[in-house]
């Protein structure tokens, strides 16, 4: 059973998490302890993330009198949904060239609203990938300094959906660490598992991920719930 849910999750999980896993899923309950050494008889490998493979492309082009201040100060928690979101793009090396990926993460639950995938690092990724947002009234968007959001059209995305524009400090990329983090995961949790994906191999992959992530993938943070789980019991 250990193993079958190790590999279920992919070998995401640590020993607590899995343990609270198997607690969820199959009501019942195990000793941490019989689960790390069975893993340790099974040589089972829980799948370890690091800061490789994270990037963003900037352009040096931007309008900075369109620069918008650093609303968040570092307070990444949030007493309601879709209050306070983290957004940025970061970019996947395919075996027929770079998948752009915007993606705009609640602070509340941590679940990822919206997302969208193109071949091009440009305004129209950024609004195909807001379509989902849903703000409410003075909902704040972080973002960083890439010169998508210094654009015009972003501009005027905010004033459409009505949400307020946050950017972090240049060079200070731990002021938009939840959508960075996330990235991160997706990256090493899910996407690491494959050999050079296509595009839309890589695409498919991501919508997996992005389902599995809100609804069924347990968080210590939020009492070992999903996203989508913890939204539902506390809003």
């Amino acid at each position: 059973m250990i193993s079958e849910e190790h590999k279920n999750v992919k070998g995401i999980y640590g020993t607590i998490r899995l343990k609270k896993h198997i607690e969820n899923k199959l009501k019942i309950v195990l000793n941490h302890k019989l689960i790390r050494r069975y893993k340790r008889i099974l040589g089972l490998e829980t799948v370890k993330r690091t800061k490789k493979g994270l990037a963003n492309m900037k352009s040096k082009e931007k309008n900075l009198t369109n620069k918008a201040p650093y609303l968040i100060e570092c307070n990444f928690n949030s007493e309601k949904p879709r209050q306070k979101f983290s957004s940025d793009v970061s970019y996947i090396k395919c075996k027929d060239g770079i998948l752009y990926l915007s993606a705009i993460k609640d602070y509340f639950n941590t679940e990822i609203v919206s997302f969208s995938t193109s071949n091009y690092n440009n305004i129209d990724l950024i609004k195909e990938s807001y379509k989902d947002l849903n703000p409410i009234k003075d909902s704040i968007v972080n973002t960083d300094q890439g010169s998508v959001y210094f654009a015009y059209e972003y501009i005027e995305l905010s004033k459409t959906l009505g949400f307020t524009r946050s950017m972090s400090h240049k060079g200070h990329c731990w002021e938009n660490c939840p959508i960075e983090n996330w990235f991160m995961q997706l990256k090493h949790e899910w996407l690491c598992q494959f050999n050079k994906l296509t595009r839309k191999e890589a695409e498919e992959e991501i919508k997996k991920y992005v389902h599995w992530y809100n609804n069924e993938r347990i968080q210590k943070k939020l009492g070992y719930l999903s996203p989508v789980q913890y939204r539902l019991k506390y809003s």
